[in-house]
């Protein structure tokens, strides 16, 4: 009885220290550094871990050792293979100097265990961006738009920004200098998007040079929401073992921001049959019959179905695909 009491405790110690590594390893990485930051600049980063257990992952809370920065599960269940975040935001309108924090992750499915986070950064009570990040909110892709920020400072009279670069060739950015009195100095910073920024959430960053030699760089958050002039669903299309010759039907969504025409739908891997009338508005639901193109058996095809429209700005979008080719089964 006592063998078998010992081996059970065994198994279970062994299993628990296997769950144990899981949990520290799953994330993509547990350490962050804020860099130096302005004052009230919206200074924030993600946690982001995968879920490597065959049941769902339950985040239970997360916790701070210091206030200068706030975390939340912005994940609290992910499913096996899934993705989870929790988030960190830096409190720069409230602190200064430099800073650091330990984020204590709780779980309690599928078993119970904690995973420390850390951040830290310097937070420059001398250079205040007012707003605290340089957003563009929702725009169109193809629009160029500008806006400002202004960069206030309070310290030595001779300081300057020397220049501001961004991590975007489709974004510029210019700093002209508007005051200077008693040590005080404002700059306001034009930053300019092109047409040129892609679909989608953008994320980067603008860094200011400055001439202070022990602090020469200052980051600033840049986020903008480019909204496509027209989008698809379903973007992609996984269709696993398709028999050869056999059709398969699939309901195609267009939405667009303003009324187009869909003229055509082609393939470089199936023959399509489209669904198609010369209507020109917004949104358009058409089914296609898709019938693979002759290939190689059991081999991995990719390819897309693209769609034209009438649209000037971007006459065509695409819908990626992937399968495999089976065999027609005999009767």
């Amino acid at each position: 009885m006592r063998i078998l009491v010992a081996a059970l405790l065994a198994v279970a110690a062994l299993s628990s220290n296997a769950f144990a590594t899981q949990w520290s390893s799953m994330f993509q990485s547990s350490n962050h550094d804020f860099g130096t930051v302005a004052r009230a600049a919206k200074t924030e980063h993600r946690f982001y871990f995968d879920n490597p257990f065959a049941q769902p992952i339950h985040v239970r809370s997360v916790r701070t050792s210091c206030g200068c920065t706030t975390p939340s599960v912005e994940t609290e269940i992910v499913p096996p293979g899934g993705r989870g975040s929790i988030l960190a935001k830096f409190n720069t309108g409230t602190h200064t100097g430099a800073r650091s924090a330990t984020l204590t992750v709780t779980f309690d499915k599928p078993t119970f265990s904690e995973v420390q986070l850390h951040v830290k950064g310097y937070i420059r009570s001398d250079v205040v961006f007012q707003p605290g990040e340089a957003s563009f909110g929702s725009i169109m892709q193809g629009e160029a738009k500008s806006i400002e920020v202004a960069v206030d400072y309070a310290g030595k009279p001779t300081w300057q920004i020397t220049k501001v670069t961004a991590g975007d060739s489709f974004i510029n950015v210019t700093a002209k200098e508007v005051s200077r009195q008693s040590g005080r100095v404002r700059y306001m910073l034009d930053v300019a998007m092109s047409g040129d920024a892609p679909a989608g959430p953008l994320e980067s960053e603008l860094v200011v040079h400055t001439n202070d030699r022990n602090l020469s760089t200052i980051p600033i958050r840049l986020v903008a929401n480019i909204n496509a002039e027209i989008s698809v669903s379903p973007k992609t299309l996984s269709l696993g073992d398709i028999v050869q010759g056999e059709a398969i039907k699939q309901m195609v969504i267009l939405k667009g921001h303003k009324p187009f025409v869909v003229k055509s739908v082609q393939s470089d891997v199936f023959a399509i049959d489209a669904d198609l009338r010369e209507e020109s508005k917004p949104l358009h639901a058409f089914p296609i019959m898709i019938k693979p193109n002759d290939a190689e058996y059991g081999k991995e095809i990719t390819g897309a179905i693209v769609i034209t429209t009438d649209l000037p700005e971007k006459p065509t979008i695409e819908i990626g695909t992937v399968f495999r080719l089976k065999a027609t089964v005999p009767e």
